[in-house]
């Protein structure tokens, strides 16, 4: 008996050093920047203070080589791969839309319509993301919240169990739980006091000399002598919509960022809280397609103050060793027009709508009057099944037919049939990472080197580089190794299960993952 009870407190003991070892950080923060890229963070690193991104980088952790393989451009798709640590071919995700053979009819992932359809966008995720990992182990208390400027994509961070989901409204200026119509009393207060005041009547201009942003310095000096500034006003026919497209949106979020902190407890007590914010460094205005517009150059370097002044707010408010960021990007920085500016590169726009409809123009000149094509979204070619089973023909025919048409058009380097996929569990592995059966469409697409697609209202933009596209990562703070990189190949996919062990959880994927970096001392 004696040897028992010593046994039993021997375990009690580990047990508590084992909690006390794994104690996790009590606030994670993850900071996404739409539109951010490594290539910014190059070129604007001597811009930038020592205080900000800068910071993150030298102390924190910084993965050189993180990678999303995901095909789709949609923010939204990475967004979910990143927080639940498994591709679209197991969370859904696969695009900023997807033909619904069903009900014969495109599904949105994200709607802002009303709060059913907010929820129903959440429940297109098929599996958890980290923050019903950290409900489902430490309960209730665990809080989960998302804040975002203009990225609606950013609802696929809360999971299914969130506590709110905060979104700056483009008409009113205010920002609203579009999870919850009933607003805190704090929140009201922010609104009365912040979103309104006065920003109608800003201006927007350069925060620098003109003369020493990127887009000048790579002028010939003809050009340099009739060099553009800047100067907008913000009042948009009394809507808030330039607001959301300039660096003043940035600092509403970091003050309401600031005031949701305050005043949720998050990171009060010994269990983990989880905050998603998204900055925007996406203007509202037509930029042309140099590598760095000065009005994008000009908001992150704004946005690199407003990011300072958060830490040292963190570093106040919890301590370093008690808060843990994680920076990364939503949507890829992409040129905003075809043109790389360098001669011998292959470059131009990948027009979807007008390519299928000279598609289904060729389709009905072979076999017949018809809308033989539903429709193109995000690298998918989906075409009527409805149809092509109603006159008896092969869908796999169709389909290669259909990659064989699109091959020849410009810009296009693969086209490739899904119908031996669905069968094939030897397929391709990056087809086979981006491929859910129920949502999947007909004929994958890809581009060449150079080529891209307009942007759309969400931001997704497919790009010569999609299934291999470069993604800013950085850990910062809690027990972070500080000042040190991974140099190798690392898929976003990762972060999270590397994340959940580290504090203690298990991930289902954590055995799949090669070569794990330790980015804790």
């Amino acid at each position: 008996m004696k040897h028992s009870f010593i046994s039993i407190l021997l375990l009690a003991f580990s047990f508590s050093a084992l909690r006390a070892q794994a104690q996790p950080p009590k606030l994670i923060l993850s900071i996404v920047v739409d539109e951010l890229d490594n290539d910014h963070l190059l070129l604007l690193q001597s811009s930038f203070s020592e205080r900000g991104i800068n910071r993150l980088s030298c102390e924190g952790f910084r993965f050189m080589a993180a990678t999303s393989s995901d095909f789709s451009g949609y923010p939204g798709t990475r967004i979910t791969s990143l927080y639940s640590g498994v591709t679209p071919s197991e969370h859904g995700i696969i695009g900023e839309q997807w033909y619904d053979y069903r009900g014969n009819r495109f599904t949105d992932p994200v709607s802002f319509n009303n709060k059913h359809s907010l929820y129903e966008a959440v429940r297109n995720n098929m599996s958890r993301t980290v923050g019903d990992y950290l409900k489902s182990f430490f309960g209730s208390e665990a809080g989960v919240a998302a804040l975002s400027v203009n990225a609606p994509w950013m609802v696929h961070t809360v999971g299914y169990t969130s506590d709110s989901f905060y979104a700056f409204d483009e008409e009113t200026g205010a920002f609203r739980n579009a999870l919850n119509n009933d607003s805190a009393v704090w929140v009201n207060e922010f609104n009365s006091r912040y979103s309104t005041a006065g920003y109608l009547s800003r201006q927007w201009g350069p925060v620098k000399d003109i003369t020493a942003y990127v887009e000048y310095r790579y002028k010939s000096d003809d050009e340099r002598a009739r060099f553009r500034s800047f100067l907008y006003d913000m009042n948009d026919e009394g809507s808030f919509r330039r607001i959301a497209g300039s660096p003043y949106v940035n600092t509403l979020l970091r003050d309401f960022t600031v005031a949701f902190l305050v005043n949720s407890g998050f990171g009060s007590d010994n269990v983990p809280d989880m905050l998603s914010i998204c900055f925007t460094t996406r203007p509202f205005t037509e930029t042309n397609g140099t590598i760095l517009p000065v009005e994008k150059e000009d908001m992150l370097l704004r946005l690199d103050a407003e990011i300072a002044s958060l830490i040292d707010f963190l570093d106040i408010e919890y301590g370093r060793n008690n808060y843990l960021i994680m920076l990364t990007s939503g949507a890829a920085g992409a040129l905003d027009q075809s043109t790389s500016g360098r001669q011998g590169v292959s470059s131009g726009y990948f027009d979807g709508t007008k390519t299928m409809a000279l598609l289904n123009l060729y389709l009905m000149a072979v076999h017949g009057q018809g809308k033989w094509v539903n429709g193109y979204c995000d690298g998918t070619i989906y075409l009527n099944r409805q149809l092509i089973e109603q006159e008896n023909l092969s869908l796999k025919e169709f389909q290669e037919e259909v990659a064989r048409f699109m091959l020849e058009v410009a810009g296009i380097t693969k086209a490739v049939p899904t119908y031996d996929f669905f069968l094939n569990t030897h397929c391709d592995a990056g087809i086979a990472k981006n491929m859910f059966t129920k949502r999947t469409g007909d004929v994958y697409l890809s581009l060449l080197p150079g080529w891209q697609t307009p942007v759309s209202t969400l931001g997704s933009r497919q790009n010569g580089t999609s299934g291999a596209q470069p993604v800013p990562f950085i850990f910062f703070g809690w027990k972070t190794a500080a000042g040190k990189a991974w140099q190798e190949n690392v898929d976003i996919n990762t972060m999270i299960p590397l994340l959940m062990k580290e504090i203690g959880l298990s991930h289902p994927k954590i055995s799949q993952v090669k070569e794990t970096p330790c980015f804790i001392n």
